[in-house]
């Protein structure tokens, strides 16, 4: 395998990864399970309106809406700038990100708040890392390496065990 095969797979599973955590997170943050946003774009009823719509794009339409939903409580409460978080990325990765949705999305929102905490877990590390409120966690240089999505997911996983609201961000000190 080159090196350029290798990045491109990386970069694949990076983005699934990412919108992995976007659909656990968005689903768990939604208004019927942790009340963090009041949409319910993941919510099983929402795809019976959605797919007279959006057809076969139905589920890629549930998870623009959750997390534009998401993205919206998050500025709000870190700001916007500089700034990046699982739902505000970098320009060229929301790109990435985008493409991939509208190609396909595979995985589908979780079943129950146990699946989406079981996926979180999945990913994540540092699980007991417990911080309320918005909080740093690294630079937007970070966002570059593979690992930043395992702390995020640890971060997130942490605050819906404890039953808190956590908005991990990336900003320069």
């Amino acid at each position: 395998m080159t090196d350029d095969q290798r990045k491109r797979v990386d970069s694949d599973v990076i983005v699934s990864e990412i919108m992995g955590l976007r659909l656990c997170v968005g689903y768990l943050g939604e208004k019927e399970q942790s009340s963090w946003w009041t949409s319910l774009w993941l919510s099983p009823h929402a795809s019976a309106f959605l797919s007279p719509i959006y057809g076969s794009r139905a589920d890629a339409a549930r998870l623009n809406g959750v997390t534009e939903a998401a993205r919206r409580v998050h500025d709000n409460r870190i700001g916007i700038g500089r700034v990046f978080h699982l739902f505000r990325l970098p320009e060229a990765l929301e790109s990435r990100l985008h493409d991939a949705s509208s190609r396909t999305i595979s995985l589908g929102p979780p079943n129950s708040v146990e699946d989406a905490r079981n996926r979180l877990a999945s990913i994540a590390r540092n699980t007991d890392k417990l911080a309320e409120g918005p909080i740093r966690i690294g630079t937007p240089a970070d966002l570059l390496k593979s690992e930043w999505t395992a702390v995020v997911a640890g971060r997130y996983h942490a605050a819906f065990q404890a039953g808190t609201m956590t908005f991990p961000y990336f900003a320069e000190a």
